[in-house]
């Protein structure tokens, strides 16, 4: 497997590979993963069955990933792959996001014969309105390279239907599977919460940088402040380059007694984040399908939240949460105000989140591993069908 970020880095996308390693070694498989160097991190390590192999990168920012940093493991990691592969010989590799983990799985695929399968995230698919704004030239000069990953691929795998359709307008041929993304229902269980609790807290949770929207949740506060009946708090986590720039926003807006910035929370504490809440709010400008979403939806929480990719699939409007136009900072106000004053209907909406997962087995990460299993099976089986066609 091919992925820049890994816990203790990046965001979701890592988390996926975590949890999609781990249920393919529980199966039998070996399975190595080739990521990216950070600190004092361990270059070779053994996680729950997976075989870490960090890689130099140049990995400043346990949150962020630069341009030239992502180039760099594009490189290392394609010249550590190739080499890797002559004695590990693998069957077939794993990429997760094909900009900038793609290029090494597409040297094997061309100089080894190994197919490879592509995990769409998000940003590696290119969009109209990005952020940071310059990723637009950024992918108009990549758009060939991921084109020739994308096609070269013995399959490509969007996490959401919204991300497939967005990927469609970079390459309205290549072939995508839907596969969600998950989340571990035996640590983000549901808990029982009170409809009229003195405070009601309203969590977020990411990367503290401009794609995630936590600038328009602020610039609500106002008028959620002046519409309110209840006492309420916003419990920012996460941390990250705009964090200066979102507690300044808050300052000038004289909303800083009722926000929180949290900071960084390591994973295994982030269920008692979701259980201490009583609604989740991520206002993000774009996204694949998050986790923390699912997560919040495991514990019982009412979501508000951008119509991003992936989160319309997700959220129900009036069922399950509140749903708004991403950067819309009105709307994201009417939602919160209206699920802070609702008392017991928030109850309601959380317990509807929790039924959604129930209903729907496909979010559970040890079937979203079988699916992968079944797609490399699938892909095995053809490659062997035309390697033998081609010998007669």
């Amino acid at each position: 497997m091919f992925n820049h970020e890994f816990p203790p880095i990046g965001g979701g996308g890592g988390w996926v590979s975590y949890y999609l390693g781990k249920h393919f070694a529980a199966a039998g498989h070996e399975v190595h993963l080739i990521t990216s160097q950070f600190h004092d991190c361990a270059k070779r390590e053994e996680v729950d069955g997976i075989h870490i192999h960090r890689i130099p990168a140049m990995r400043k920012n346990p949150n962020v990933c630069a341009v030239h940093e992502m180039l760099t493991y594009a490189i290392s990691s394609s010249i550590y792959g190739i080499k890797f592969a002559k004695h590990f010989k693998p069957d077939i590799v794993q990429v997760f996001f094909g900009i900038p983990a793609g290029g090494g799985a597409f040297l094997l695929q061309k100089f080894r014969n190994v197919p490879y399968v592509v995990f769409l995230g998000g940003r590696d698919v290119p969009r109209p309105d990005p952020d940071p704004p310059y990723y637009r030239w950024l992918y108009m000069l990549l758009k060939p390279i991921i084109r020739a990953i994308w096609d070269n691929a013995a399959a490509v795998v969007s996490c959401s239907d919204g991300l497939r359709d967005l990927a469609r307008e970079t390459d309205a041929d290549v072939k995508i599977d839907i596969i969600p993304d998950g989340f571990d229902p035996d640590s983000f269980e549901p808990v029982q919460r009170q409809p009229n609790p003195q405070i009601v807290r309203c969590l977020a949770i990411g990367r503290l940088i401009p794609r995630k929207g936590f600038q328009f949740l602020i610039r609500a506060l106002p008028q959620i402040i002046d519409k309110t009946k209840h006492n309420f708090e916003i419990e920012i986590v996460g941390d990250g380059p705009y964090e200066d720039e979102l507690v300044s926003l808050a300052a000038n807006l004289n909303v800083r007694s009722h926000i929180r910035f949290a900071g960084a929370v390591q994973y295994p504490n982030l269920p008692q984040k979701y259980r201490d809440a009583d609604i989740f709010v991520l206002p993000s400008l774009s996204e694949g399908m998050p986790l923390v979403v699912l997560e919040a939806m495991g514990t019982g929480l009412p979501i508000v939240a951008s119509r991003v990719e992936g989160i319309d699939e997700l959220v129900e409007h009036d069922f399950n949460g509140a749903l708004f136009d991403p950067g819309d900072v009105d709307t994201l106000a009417e939602c919160i105000i209206k699920l802070i004053n609702a008392g017991e209907s928030r109850i309601e909406m959380g317990n509807a989140s929790v039924e959604k997962l129930k209903r729907n087995e496909r979010y559970n990460w040890k079937n979203i591993a079988d699916a992968y299993l079944s797609l490399y099976e699938k892909t095995l089986t053809q490659d062997k069908r035309t390697s033998s066609r081609h010998a007669m």
